[in-house]
Protein backbone atom coordinates (compact mmCIF):
# COMPACT_ATOMS: atom_id res chain seq x y z
CA UNK A 1 0.00 0.00 0.00
CA UNK A 2 1.10 3.55 -0.84
CA UNK A 3 1.63 6.77 1.07
CA UNK A 4 -1.29 8.26 -0.82
CA UNK A 5 -3.34 5.33 -0.69
CA UNK A 6 -3.64 4.93 3.14
CA UNK A 7 -5.43 8.24 3.35
CA UNK A 8 -8.85 8.37 3.48
CA UNK A 9 -10.26 12.22 2.90
CA UNK A 10 -10.25 12.65 6.86
CA UNK A 11 -7.17 11.59 7.23
CA UNK A 12 -6.12 14.24 4.48
CA UNK A 13 -8.11 17.20 6.07
CA UNK A 14 -6.10 16.54 9.30
CA UNK A 15 -2.65 15.91 8.20
CA UNK A 16 -3.24 19.01 6.01
CA UNK A 17 -4.57 20.77 9.03
CA UNK A 18 -1.27 19.59 10.86
CA UNK A 19 1.31 20.71 8.57
CA UNK A 20 -0.37 23.88 8.18
CA UNK A 21 -0.05 24.60 11.62
CA UNK A 22 3.15 23.66 12.15
CA UNK A 23 4.53 25.54 9.08
CA UNK A 24 2.74 29.00 10.47
CA UNK A 25 4.02 28.21 13.76
CA UNK A 26 7.35 28.14 12.24
CA UNK A 27 7.03 31.12 10.10
CA UNK A 28 5.15 33.06 12.98
CA UNK A 29 7.27 35.72 14.46
CA UNK A 30 10.50 33.67 13.14
CA UNK A 31 12.10 37.30 14.07
CA UNK A 32 10.32 37.90 17.51
CA UNK A 33 13.96 37.77 19.09
CA UNK A 34 16.86 39.13 17.89
CA UNK A 35 20.35 37.60 17.18
CA UNK A 36 21.79 35.36 19.97
CA UNK A 37 25.75 35.06 20.69
CA UNK A 38 25.80 31.74 18.72
CA UNK A 39 23.94 33.39 15.77
CA UNK A 40 25.31 36.55 14.93
CA UNK A 41 28.81 34.53 14.77
CA UNK A 42 27.45 32.50 12.47
CA UNK A 43 26.14 35.43 10.35
CA UNK A 44 29.36 36.79 10.44
CA UNK A 45 30.66 33.66 9.03
CA UNK A 46 28.50 33.70 6.54
CA UNK A 47 29.59 37.05 5.10
CA UNK A 48 28.69 36.48 1.23
CA UNK A 49 31.46 38.90 0.47
CA UNK A 50 33.66 36.98 1.34
CA UNK A 51 35.17 34.45 -1.59
CA UNK A 52 35.54 30.19 -0.62
CA UNK A 53 39.15 31.00 1.25
CA UNK A 54 37.93 33.31 3.62
CA UNK A 55 35.08 31.48 4.85
CA UNK A 56 36.78 28.80 5.09
CA UNK A 57 39.72 29.61 7.27
CA UNK A 58 36.96 31.87 9.59
CA UNK A 59 35.54 28.15 10.30
CA UNK A 60 39.18 26.98 11.22
CA UNK A 61 39.70 29.29 13.20
CA UNK A 62 37.20 30.75 15.45
CA UNK A 63 34.75 28.47 14.03
CA UNK A 64 36.59 25.28 15.45
CA UNK A 65 35.28 23.44 12.28
CA UNK A 66 31.74 23.61 13.52
CA UNK A 67 28.76 23.83 11.40
CA UNK A 68 31.19 24.29 8.57
CA UNK A 69 28.49 23.39 6.14
CA UNK A 70 25.38 25.37 7.29
CA UNK A 71 27.71 28.16 6.98
CA UNK A 72 28.47 27.39 3.44
CA UNK A 73 24.97 27.06 2.26
CA UNK A 74 23.82 29.78 4.46
CA UNK A 75 26.71 32.20 2.87
CA UNK A 76 25.47 31.32 -0.32
CA UNK A 77 21.79 31.71 0.46
CA UNK A 78 22.73 35.37 1.15
CA UNK A 79 25.08 35.58 -1.82
CA UNK A 80 21.43 34.96 -4.25
CA UNK A 81 19.05 36.48 -1.78
CA UNK A 82 20.51 39.00 -0.15
CA UNK A 83 22.89 39.67 3.45
CA UNK A 84 20.34 39.49 6.03
CA UNK A 85 19.45 38.51 9.33
CA UNK A 86 15.65 38.72 9.18
CA UNK A 87 15.97 36.72 5.53
CA UNK A 88 18.20 33.76 6.88
CA UNK A 89 15.50 33.33 9.94
CA UNK A 90 13.44 33.06 7.11
CA UNK A 91 15.19 30.03 5.41
CA UNK A 92 15.71 28.05 8.90
CA UNK A 93 11.79 28.52 9.15
CA UNK A 94 11.33 26.89 5.44
CA UNK A 95 13.79 24.36 6.37
CA UNK A 96 11.83 23.58 9.90
CA UNK A 97 8.81 23.51 7.82
CA UNK A 98 10.22 20.78 5.45
CA UNK A 99 11.24 18.52 8.37
CA UNK A 100 7.59 18.26 9.39
CA UNK A 101 7.07 16.48 6.22
CA UNK A 102 9.72 14.52 6.44
CA UNK A 103 9.51 13.02 9.68
CA UNK A 104 5.70 12.35 8.83
CA UNK A 105 7.27 10.24 5.40
CA UNK A 106 9.25 8.33 7.80
CA UNK A 107 7.01 7.32 9.84
CA UNK A 108 4.84 5.87 7.71
CA UNK A 109 8.19 4.11 6.04
CA UNK A 110 8.03 2.94 9.72
CA UNK A 111 4.76 2.04 10.62
CA UNK A 112 2.65 1.44 8.29
CA UNK A 113 -0.59 2.78 10.43
CA UNK A 114 -2.32 5.66 11.17
CA UNK A 115 0.19 6.83 13.23
CA UNK A 116 1.49 9.07 11.25
CA UNK A 117 -0.88 11.79 11.88
CA UNK A 118 0.07 11.74 15.54
CA UNK A 119 3.55 12.49 14.36
CA UNK A 120 2.57 15.40 12.11
CA UNK A 121 1.03 16.53 15.26
CA UNK A 122 3.36 16.25 17.65
CA UNK A 123 6.31 17.73 15.38
CA UNK A 124 4.35 20.11 14.25
CA UNK A 125 3.77 21.32 18.11
CA UNK A 126 6.72 20.43 19.33
CA UNK A 127 8.18 23.53 21.06
CA UNK A 128 11.95 22.83 20.44
CA UNK A 129 11.41 21.75 16.84
CA UNK A 130 9.68 25.35 16.36
CA UNK A 131 12.40 27.57 18.74
CA UNK A 132 15.18 26.12 16.41
CA UNK A 133 13.35 26.67 13.11
CA UNK A 134 13.26 30.44 13.89
CA UNK A 135 17.17 30.23 14.95
CA UNK A 136 20.16 31.27 12.52
CA UNK A 137 21.93 28.66 13.42
CA UNK A 138 22.61 24.64 12.38
CA UNK A 139 20.13 22.57 14.02
CA UNK A 140 17.15 22.50 11.86
CA UNK A 141 19.22 21.74 9.27
CA UNK A 142 20.80 18.68 11.26
CA UNK A 143 17.80 17.85 12.28
CA UNK A 144 16.92 17.71 8.11
CA UNK A 145 20.09 15.43 7.39
CA UNK A 146 19.29 12.94 9.91
CA UNK A 147 15.63 12.53 8.21
CA UNK A 148 16.98 12.23 5.05
CA UNK A 149 19.64 10.10 6.13
CA UNK A 150 16.97 7.82 8.09
CA UNK A 151 14.62 8.03 5.09
CA UNK A 152 17.35 6.47 2.45
CA UNK A 153 18.48 4.05 5.03
CA UNK A 154 15.66 2.76 5.09
CA UNK A 155 14.96 2.37 1.27
CA UNK A 156 18.25 0.89 1.36
CA UNK A 157 17.27 -1.91 3.77
CA UNK A 158 13.73 -2.36 1.69
CA UNK A 159 15.42 -2.73 -1.88
CA UNK A 160 16.09 -5.74 -3.83
CA UNK A 161 16.99 -3.41 -7.04
CA UNK A 162 20.74 -3.55 -6.99
CA UNK A 163 20.60 -0.34 -9.60
CA UNK A 164 18.59 1.43 -6.86
CA UNK A 165 20.33 0.37 -3.81
CA UNK A 166 23.50 1.45 -5.73
CA UNK A 167 22.09 4.90 -6.03
CA UNK A 168 20.57 4.76 -3.00
CA UNK A 169 24.15 3.95 -1.37
CA UNK A 170 25.76 7.30 -3.20
CA UNK A 171 23.05 9.34 -1.64
CA UNK A 172 23.52 8.23 1.56
CA UNK A 173 27.06 8.62 1.73
CA UNK A 174 26.56 12.25 1.01
CA UNK A 175 24.16 12.67 3.24
CA UNK A 176 26.22 11.20 6.31
CA UNK A 177 29.38 12.73 5.08
CA UNK A 178 27.48 16.35 4.72
CA UNK A 179 25.88 15.48 8.47
CA UNK A 180 29.10 14.85 10.03
CA UNK A 181 31.05 17.70 8.66
CA UNK A 182 27.61 19.92 10.12
CA UNK A 183 28.14 18.88 12.83
CA UNK A 184 30.14 15.79 14.76
CA UNK A 185 27.22 15.10 17.04
CA UNK A 186 25.88 13.47 13.93
CA UNK A 187 28.17 10.44 13.84
CA UNK A 188 26.04 9.02 16.84
CA UNK A 189 23.08 8.85 14.15
CA UNK A 190 25.03 6.73 12.16
CA UNK A 191 26.83 4.79 14.85
CA UNK A 192 23.09 3.79 16.01
CA UNK A 193 22.19 2.77 12.33
CA UNK A 194 25.77 0.72 11.79
CA UNK A 195 24.65 -1.10 14.90
CA UNK A 196 21.37 -1.41 13.20
CA UNK A 197 23.03 -3.22 9.91
CA UNK A 198 24.33 -6.04 12.71
CA UNK A 199 21.09 -7.29 12.00
CA UNK A 200 21.62 -8.36 8.40
CA UNK A 201 24.64 -9.66 9.14
CA UNK A 202 23.55 -12.96 7.58
CA UNK A 203 22.71 -11.23 4.54
CA UNK A 204 25.93 -10.97 3.61
CA UNK A 205 25.78 -9.09 0.36
CA UNK A 206 23.50 -6.39 1.81
CA UNK A 207 25.68 -6.11 5.02
CA UNK A 208 29.00 -5.95 3.19
CA UNK A 209 27.22 -3.00 1.26
CA UNK A 210 26.40 -1.31 4.47
CA UNK A 211 29.92 -1.80 6.01
CA UNK A 212 31.24 -0.24 2.34
CA UNK A 213 29.12 2.40 2.83
CA UNK A 214 30.31 3.38 6.21
CA UNK A 215 33.95 3.42 5.82
CA UNK A 216 33.73 5.24 2.82
CA UNK A 217 32.10 7.80 4.80
CA UNK A 218 34.55 7.41 7.58
CA UNK A 219 37.23 7.67 4.81
CA UNK A 220 36.46 10.97 3.23
CA UNK A 221 35.36 12.45 6.61
CA UNK A 222 38.88 11.49 7.86
CA UNK A 223 40.14 13.50 4.33
CA UNK A 224 38.67 16.26 4.55
CA UNK A 225 37.76 17.29 8.47
CA UNK A 226 40.88 15.32 10.31
CA UNK A 227 42.70 18.94 11.40
CA UNK A 228 38.92 19.66 12.88
CA UNK A 229 38.47 16.49 14.40
CA UNK A 230 42.11 16.13 15.88
CA UNK A 231 41.09 19.94 17.31
CA UNK A 232 38.18 19.24 18.83
CA UNK A 233 39.30 15.49 20.46
CA UNK A 234 42.67 16.69 22.08
CA UNK A 235 40.76 20.19 23.24
CA UNK A 236 40.92 20.20 27.28
CA UNK A 237 38.73 22.67 27.73
CA UNK A 238 34.87 23.44 26.87
CA UNK A 239 31.98 25.44 27.90
CA UNK A 240 29.77 23.05 28.90
CA UNK A 241 29.77 22.07 32.76
CA UNK A 242 29.45 18.15 34.11
CA UNK A 243 25.49 16.92 33.77
CA UNK A 244 23.78 17.51 36.51
CA UNK A 245 21.70 15.48 38.98
CA UNK A 246 17.98 16.28 37.35
CA UNK A 247 19.22 15.63 34.52
CA UNK A 248 18.91 12.23 34.49
CA UNK A 249 15.44 12.58 36.09
CA UNK A 250 14.22 14.75 33.26
CA UNK A 251 16.78 13.72 30.11
CA UNK A 252 16.28 17.29 28.55
CA UNK A 253 12.15 16.59 27.79
CA UNK A 254 11.00 19.75 29.15
CA UNK A 255 13.05 22.06 27.08
CA UNK A 256 12.06 19.42 24.39
CA UNK A 257 8.44 20.14 24.75
CA UNK A 258 8.18 23.77 25.99
CA UNK A 259 7.77 23.00 29.97
CA UNK A 260 8.19 21.29 33.03
CA UNK A 261 4.95 19.99 33.26
CA UNK A 262 4.77 19.07 29.45
CA UNK A 263 8.28 17.56 29.97
CA UNK A 264 6.90 15.22 32.47
CA UNK A 265 4.24 13.88 30.64
CA UNK A 266 5.78 13.39 27.50
CA UNK A 267 8.64 11.34 29.52
CA UNK A 268 6.65 9.49 31.76
CA UNK A 269 4.16 8.40 29.09
CA UNK A 270 7.14 7.41 26.62
CA UNK A 271 8.90 5.32 29.31
CA UNK A 272 5.37 3.48 29.98
CA UNK A 273 5.31 2.69 26.41
CA UNK A 274 8.81 1.84 25.77
CA UNK A 275 7.87 -1.14 28.50
CA UNK A 276 4.47 -2.12 27.31
CA UNK A 277 5.88 -2.12 23.73
CA UNK A 278 9.69 -3.90 24.63
CA UNK A 279 9.05 -6.82 22.63
CA UNK A 280 8.46 -4.35 19.47
CA UNK A 281 11.79 -3.09 20.24
CA UNK A 282 13.53 -6.55 20.60
CA UNK A 283 12.29 -7.86 17.41
CA UNK A 284 15.14 -8.59 15.48
CA UNK A 285 15.28 -6.30 11.79
CA UNK A 286 12.26 -3.99 13.72
CA UNK A 287 12.94 -0.87 13.05
CA UNK A 288 11.57 0.34 16.12
CA UNK A 289 14.49 -1.45 17.16
CA UNK A 290 16.74 1.35 14.99
CA UNK A 291 14.79 3.94 16.41
CA UNK A 292 15.43 3.07 19.56
CA UNK A 293 19.10 2.60 19.26
CA UNK A 294 19.28 6.19 18.32
CA UNK A 295 17.50 7.00 21.45
CA UNK A 296 20.33 5.08 23.72
CA UNK A 297 23.16 5.79 21.71
CA UNK A 298 22.52 9.59 21.61
CA UNK A 299 22.54 9.81 25.60
CA UNK A 300 25.03 7.39 26.35
CA UNK A 301 27.79 7.82 24.61
CA UNK A 302 28.18 11.57 25.32
CA UNK A 303 27.25 10.98 29.06
CA UNK A 304 30.34 8.44 29.13
CA UNK A 305 32.62 10.87 26.85
CA UNK A 306 31.59 13.69 29.48
CA UNK A 307 32.76 11.76 32.58
CA UNK A 308 36.14 10.54 30.92
CA UNK A 309 37.21 13.15 29.63
CA UNK A 310 35.18 16.48 30.04
CA UNK A 311 31.09 17.17 29.34
CA UNK A 312 30.14 18.02 26.23
CA UNK A 313 25.85 16.43 26.35
CA UNK A 314 23.54 19.43 25.52
CA UNK A 315 19.90 19.21 24.22
CA UNK A 316 20.48 21.00 20.77
CA UNK A 317 23.56 18.69 19.78
CA UNK A 318 21.15 15.90 20.11
CA UNK A 319 17.97 17.38 18.55
CA UNK A 320 17.96 14.28 16.50
CA UNK A 321 16.70 12.46 19.61
CA UNK A 322 13.21 14.03 18.70
CA UNK A 323 12.60 11.63 15.79
CA UNK A 324 12.69 8.22 17.76
CA UNK A 325 11.14 10.17 20.45
CA UNK A 326 8.52 10.91 18.42
CA UNK A 327 7.70 8.25 16.17
CA UNK A 328 8.03 5.58 18.82
CA UNK A 329 5.58 7.47 21.05
CA UNK A 330 3.12 7.42 18.43
CA UNK A 331 3.15 4.74 16.99
CA UNK A 332 3.17 2.78 20.18
CA UNK A 333 0.60 4.90 21.25
CA UNK A 334 -1.96 3.26 19.32
CA UNK A 335 -0.72 -0.48 20.02
CA UNK A 336 -2.18 0.26 23.43
CA UNK A 337 -5.41 -1.34 24.69
CA UNK A 338 -6.33 0.63 27.75
CA UNK A 339 -6.61 4.33 27.95
CA UNK A 340 -5.56 4.80 24.51
CA UNK A 341 -7.85 7.54 23.29
CA UNK A 342 -7.64 8.95 26.67
CA UNK A 343 -3.60 9.33 26.75
CA UNK A 344 -3.63 10.61 22.92
CA UNK A 345 -6.28 13.22 24.00
CA UNK A 346 -4.79 14.27 26.71
CA UNK A 347 -1.40 14.32 25.27
CA UNK A 348 -2.61 16.05 22.23
CA UNK A 349 -4.84 18.95 24.08
CA UNK A 350 -1.67 19.89 26.65
CA UNK A 351 0.67 19.87 23.75
CA UNK A 352 -2.00 22.36 21.83
CA UNK A 353 -2.24 24.58 25.05
CA UNK A 354 1.20 24.35 25.73
CA UNK A 355 2.35 25.55 22.15
CA UNK A 356 -0.21 28.16 22.06
CA UNK A 357 1.25 29.96 25.20
CA UNK A 358 4.45 29.36 23.97
CA UNK A 359 4.10 30.99 20.30
CA UNK A 360 1.56 33.78 21.05
CA UNK A 361 2.74 34.66 24.94
CA UNK A 362 6.12 34.00 24.52
CA UNK A 363 8.82 36.47 26.45
CA UNK A 364 11.85 37.92 24.66
CA UNK A 365 14.78 35.02 25.66
CA UNK A 366 17.78 37.30 23.78
CA UNK A 367 19.36 40.83 23.35
CA UNK A 368 16.80 43.36 21.93
CA UNK A 369 19.27 45.15 20.06
CA UNK A 370 16.71 46.30 17.81
CA UNK A 371 15.05 48.65 20.60
CA UNK A 372 18.37 49.81 21.34
CA UNK A 373 18.86 50.83 18.13
CA UNK A 374 15.51 52.85 17.84
CA UNK A 375 16.83 55.01 20.68
CA UNK A 376 19.79 56.20 18.76
CA UNK A 377 17.69 58.19 15.93
CA UNK A 378 16.35 59.85 18.92
CA UNK A 379 19.82 61.78 19.05
CA UNK A 380 22.16 63.66 17.10
CA UNK A 381 24.88 61.62 17.88
CA UNK A 382 26.15 59.12 15.38
CA UNK A 383 29.12 57.40 17.14
CA UNK A 384 28.20 54.13 18.79
CA UNK A 385 31.18 52.41 21.52
CA UNK A 386 29.83 48.56 21.45
CA UNK A 387 31.43 46.90 24.85
CA UNK A 388 31.06 43.10 25.20
CA UNK A 389 32.20 40.14 27.20
CA UNK A 390 34.01 38.63 24.60
CA UNK A 391 36.45 41.02 22.77
CA UNK A 392 36.02 39.17 19.33
CA UNK A 393 31.97 39.66 19.27
CA UNK A 394 33.00 43.50 18.95
CA UNK A 395 33.12 42.39 14.76
CA UNK A 396 30.10 40.45 14.96
CA UNK A 397 28.12 42.81 16.26
CA UNK A 398 29.10 45.24 14.60
CA UNK A 399 28.86 43.05 11.24
CA UNK A 400 25.33 42.22 12.51
CA UNK A 401 24.37 45.93 13.32
CA UNK A 402 25.13 46.85 9.78
CA UNK A 403 22.67 44.65 8.40
CA UNK A 404 20.14 45.77 10.39
CA UNK A 405 17.12 48.01 8.72
CA UNK A 406 20.12 49.25 6.89
CA UNK A 407 18.66 52.89 5.18
CA UNK A 408 17.22 53.67 9.06
CA UNK A 409 20.51 53.26 10.71
CA UNK A 410 23.18 53.45 8.04
CA UNK A 411 24.67 56.39 9.54
CA UNK A 412 25.75 54.97 12.53
CA UNK A 413 29.82 54.77 12.94
CA UNK A 414 30.47 51.25 15.24
CA UNK A 415 33.45 51.26 17.75
CA UNK A 416 35.08 49.54 20.26
CA UNK A 417 36.61 50.96 23.31
CA UNK A 418 40.05 51.70 21.95
CA UNK A 419 38.29 54.97 19.92
CA UNK A 420 36.33 57.60 22.38
CA UNK A 421 39.56 59.70 23.14
CA UNK A 422 38.53 62.66 21.34
CA UNK A 423 34.55 62.11 21.34
CA UNK A 424 32.57 64.53 22.92
CA UNK A 425 29.50 62.55 23.34
CA UNK A 426 28.48 59.16 22.19
CA UNK A 427 26.59 55.56 22.81
CA UNK A 428 27.21 52.87 24.31
CA UNK A 429 25.87 49.72 23.82
CA UNK A 430 26.76 47.13 26.03
CA UNK A 431 25.94 43.61 25.46
CA UNK A 432 26.09 41.66 28.55
CA UNK A 433 25.50 37.71 28.42
CA UNK A 434 26.79 36.44 31.27
CA UNK A 435 25.40 37.39 34.51
CA UNK A 436 28.41 38.36 36.26
CA UNK A 437 29.37 40.74 33.03
CA UNK A 438 29.13 44.83 34.61
CA UNK A 439 29.03 47.59 31.75
CA UNK A 440 30.95 50.15 34.11
CA UNK A 441 33.58 50.31 31.47
CA UNK A 442 33.43 54.70 31.34
CA UNK A 443 32.13 54.69 35.17
CA UNK A 444 35.86 55.29 36.26
CA UNK A 445 36.63 57.96 33.46
CA UNK A 446 35.67 61.61 35.16
CA UNK A 447 35.63 63.69 32.25
CA UNK A 448 32.41 61.40 30.94
CA UNK A 449 28.93 61.59 32.45
CA UNK A 450 25.91 59.54 32.12
CA UNK A 451 23.16 61.39 30.38
CA UNK A 452 20.79 58.87 29.40
CA UNK A 453 20.07 55.16 30.00
CA UNK A 454 18.04 52.48 28.53
CA UNK A 455 17.99 49.09 29.64
CA UNK A 456 16.40 46.05 27.89
CA UNK A 457 16.81 42.17 28.02
CA UNK A 458 20.53 41.81 28.27
CA UNK A 459 21.25 44.42 26.59
CA UNK A 460 21.94 48.24 27.69
CA UNK A 461 22.18 51.98 25.72
CA UNK A 462 24.16 53.97 27.61
CA UNK A 463 24.50 57.72 26.21
CA UNK A 464 27.90 59.78 27.74
CA UNK A 465 28.74 63.16 27.16
CA UNK A 466 31.95 65.27 28.54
Amino acid sequence: MSFQNIFSKKQNFFLIIFLSLGIFYRFYQSNFDDLWLDEFFGFWMSDPELNFLETYQRSIGPGWGQNMLFDFILKYFFYFFGYSPELGRLFISFIGSVNIILITYLSYQIDKTKSFLLVAFLASHCWHLISYSQELRGYSFGFFLALVSLITFIKILNSNDNKIKYSLGFIYIVINLCGLINHIFFGLLVLAQSLFSLNFINEKKKFIFLIINYLITFLLYLVLMYPFLIKNLTNEVFWLQQLSSRFYIEYFFPRFFGSKIMGYLYLIIFIYLIIHSRNEIFKRKSYFQLLFLIFVVSYIIPIVYGYVKMPILTDRYIIFVLIPIIILLSSFLLRVKKFKKSLIITLCFFTFVNNYLEVFKRNHTKPMFKKILEHTTQNKTTDVMIISENQDSFFWLKNYFKKIDYEKYKDLNYFNNDHAKNLVEFWVICYHPLNNFKCNYLDDITKYNRIKEHRYYLVDLILYKK
